[in-house]
């Protein structure tokens, strides 16, 4: 059989390109076409050393199951179903059995026992490569198929923890509410009592239109994310300057921060193009700037926008207050779409990325737009309404926090920047 095996060894790129042909004109695999010819060939080489060897009577040089493995699992990552896969060794199949077919035909006076044999080891090598191959696939299907019902339970235990602390959200807005209408009630009682000097009446005005506001912020607040969660918002992309839009933010939340004693910094630059809904994206901004400047009593409030690459851009707002808890960054990063650093901007984060929280963990909410003294558990009405506005502009969170020290919120929009 060595002639047969000569001739084919001489025909092997003939082979591979033939084969490679045959695919491209089916209909059902011509997704071949998008692969390089080294993708294409793969591990199939080596599967015709093996046929070389059997017809020279020479050992195997690989397991030719495990190799027809790996190309099955090659295939599967180029995302070509079975069917796909089981039409190119078909192809490959009825190639080399012409090929044997123009052998006989060229070489009339060869011995038909030896084609005959030839074709006996060709079926049974592509009988192997094909079960090898479809045992991978199998294998692989069965995987997803455990992986989607464990994705879709982690999903279920998701949905039951975010109902959870929507509860607990509505539960700590209510209570705020009737705290921030017990003040007001207690306030404007106050202010008919006869004999109130102006000292007493200018405190008790001011501390009336202090709560209202508070309470308008909270309600306006409710009612933005009631909105969000019942789908009515819609995305408007725009070409947005970026950075006068932040510019103008920051100006006029300086006036906030001067009262509370602290720095508001901006950096970016002064001009920055891109595209996407400016008033979600002002939305977003503003809220985490907010409740930076709530949460810190002291230090530098920083606001931030870059371009990360041509396609995607950063804005980031750290702030110096007390950090989060480590099953709300846990929480946070399961909701919305986790971007994972090899080195976090503040050290060591808080929270450990799997880390998983008790059921009997609660996460308590204080109220929003309040300090928190004496603990560094927070989130309100305005964190909420980020997660959905992100999830809105397909963006990703990155939350950074160090106990003590601050938080860094880091949005990355995955939408192309215009060239300035």
């Amino acid at each position: 059989m060595i002639p047969v095996a000569a001739y084919l060894f001489s025909r092997r790129e003939a082979i591979m390109s033939n084969w490679r042909t045959a695919c491209e004109a089916d209909p059902a695999t011509k997704a071949v076409s998008t692969l390089s010819r080294e993708e294409f060939n793969n591990l199939i080489p080596i599967l015709l050393n093996i046929l070389d060897q059997r017809l020279t009577g020479q050992p195997d040089e690989a397991d030719p199951a495990v190799t027809a493995h790996a190309h099955g699992l090659h295939r599967w990552h180029k995302a070509h179903g079975l069917q796909d896969l089981l039409r190119e060794l078909s192809h490959l199949s009825q190639v080399l059995i012409t090929e044997l077919q123009r052998f006989r035909q060229l070489y009339p006076e060869q011995e038909p026992d030896g084609v005959l044999q030839a074709y006996a080891l060709v079926n049974r090598l592509m009988n192997e490569i094909t079960d090898g191959s479809a045992a991978k696939y199998d294998e692989l299907a069965r995987l997803e198929a455990t992986s989607r019902a464990t994705s879709l339970q982690y999903s279920l235990d998701q949905m039951e923890e975010l109902n959870r602390q929507r509860g607990d959200l509505l539960r700590t807005s209510s209570h705020d509410l009737r705290s921030g209408f017990g003040i007001i009630n207690s306030a404007a009682y106050l202010l008919k009592v006869d004999g109130l000097s102006d000292v007493d009446r200018d405190q008790y005005v001011d501390m009336l239109s202090r709560n209202l506001t508070n309470v308008q912020d909270m309600l306006e607040g409710l009612m933005n994310l009631a909105r969000l969660e019942a789908g009515q918002e819609l995305v408007r992309i725009d070409q947005v300057d970026v950075g006068q839009l932040m510019t103008d933010l920051v100006a006029s939340a300086q006036q906030m921060a001067t009262e509370r004693g602290l720095k508001l910094l901006a950096d970016g630059p002064e001009t920055f193009e891109v595209k996407t809904d400016k008033v979600k994206l002002y939305r977003i901004a503003q809220n985490l700037l907010r409740n930076a400047l709530l949460y810190s009593t002291s230090g530098v409030v920083s606001v931030s926008w870059s371009r990360e690459t041509d396609y995607r851009w950063i804005l980031s707002v750290q702030d110096a207050g007390p950090g989060l808890p480590p099953g709300l960054v846990t929480l946070f990063a399961s909701q919305l779409k986790p971007t994972v650093e090899p080195t976090a901007v503040l050290g060591e984060d808080q929270a450990e990325p799997n880390a998983v929280k008790p059921k009997d963990e609660p996460i308590n909410l204080p109220r929003e737009g309040t300090p928190v003294k004496g603990n560094n558990q927070r989130e309100g009405v305005g964190l909420h309404i980020v997660k959905r506005l992100c999830e809105l502009l397909n963006a990703n969170l990155d939350i950074e926090t160090r106990s003590g020290r601050g938080t860094l919120f880091r949005i990355r929009l995955s939408t192309p920047a215009i060239e300035e």
